[in-house]
């Protein structure tokens, strides 16, 4: 048995939709200092990659609160609701922000 979402797959290659940008220069999640909240604006990512970070909780117009940041660019902690993610550096660039001053 075949599922309509086991025939989607990303043709863009290694999950970046390349016609997918900002006119504003959006910061990306990559870009938050820790203790900074951010608002998530858009996803440039796609295929599964899209569905794992839709799945944590990490949806358009989302709060999150980065908690701490790997000292050489590893990973970034993050505070969404309730729960605590750790995304990789390369995920969290592909994901544009509107920061919020506190």
């Amino acid at each position: 048995m075949k599922f309509w979402w086991t025939k989607k797959k990303c043709t863009h290659g290694r999950g970046q939709c390349p016609g997918v940008t900002c006119q504003k220069n959006c910061p990306s999640l990559s870009d938050v200092n820790p203790g900074k909240c951010a608002c998530i604006k858009r996803h440039r990512s796609c295929g599964a990659e899209r569905q794992r970070l839709l799945d944590l909780g990490i949806i358009p117009s989302a709060l999150v609160n980065v908690v701490n940041k790997a000292p050489l660019g590893g990973s970034i902690q993050l505070r969404v609701g309730d729960s605590n993610l750790v995304l990789s550096s390369s995920e969290a660039e592909l994901i544009d922000v509107d920061l919020i001053s506190a």
